[in-house]
């Protein structure tokens, strides 16, 4: 869906009227990472966080999603929505409808969402919590971070709970010495959060 509203037609329509010819090529997709052995997808949707998305986009959206779960689900292929950073606001009802497995949270500029994410998530929904910060370069408070996942954990005893960067990480690089600082920063705060973690594991 992301993909065709970023797109400009040279008639004017929008290009989401587009969504039946290019649905065919990500179902493709699925089947060939599920015949890779994959079996996580994360699927970024950016346009669910850019402001209020039309009735016939929210159509077409669902249309896209249901298409793809039934391919992911005759394959144990499950499917992560992301937004694109901040949080889903009015969109928010229409996000947590859709068919996926697990749902990303932008904990740093959309964790007032939280509580209703919360309340209304399907309870066999994975949730990931974006807490380490991946677009600024102060380093994370992880202490901070650790107090949310505390209390979330608390909340959810039944649920999931994945802790991952608060955007989508565009760099990997097992070493870090070709990264550029802020990403690498960005990195080395991850890890921090996910010492903390464990170590939180054996506490409880």
């Amino acid at each position: 869906m992301s993909f065709l509203a970023a797109c400009d037609r040279t008639d004017g329509t929008d290009p989401v009227l587009l969504l039946l010819k290019l649905l065919p090529v990500y179902i493709e997709i699925l089947h060939e990472l599920a015949t890779a052995g994959c079996f996580w997808v994360q699927i970024t949707e950016p346009v669910t966080t850019a402001g209020p998305m039309s009735k016939e986009r929210q159509t077409a959206m669902e249309l896209a999603w249901r298409s793809m779960a039934e391919v992911a689900s005759g394959h144990a292929l499950s499917l992560v929505f992301v937004g694109g950073g901040g949080g889903f606001w009015r969109n928010l009802p229409h996000v947590m409808s859709l068919p996926m497995n697990g749902l990303h949270i932008d904990m740093v500029r959309g964790g007032a969402e939280l509580p209703s994410v919360l309340s209304n998530l399907n309870p066999r929904c994975d949730l990931l919590l974006g807490v380490v910060d991946g677009l600024n370069r102060i380093p994370t408070d992880v202490y901070s971070a650790m107090r949310w996942i505390d209390k979330i954990r608390a909340e959810c005893l039944r649920r999931r709970v994945i802790i991952t960067p608060s955007t989508t990480m565009r760099f990997t690089n097992k070493d870090g010495r070709q990264l550029p600082p802020e990403v690498h920063n960005t990195l080395s705060d991850l890890a921090k959060v996910q010492r903390a973690c464990v170590a939180a594991t054996f506490v409880h």
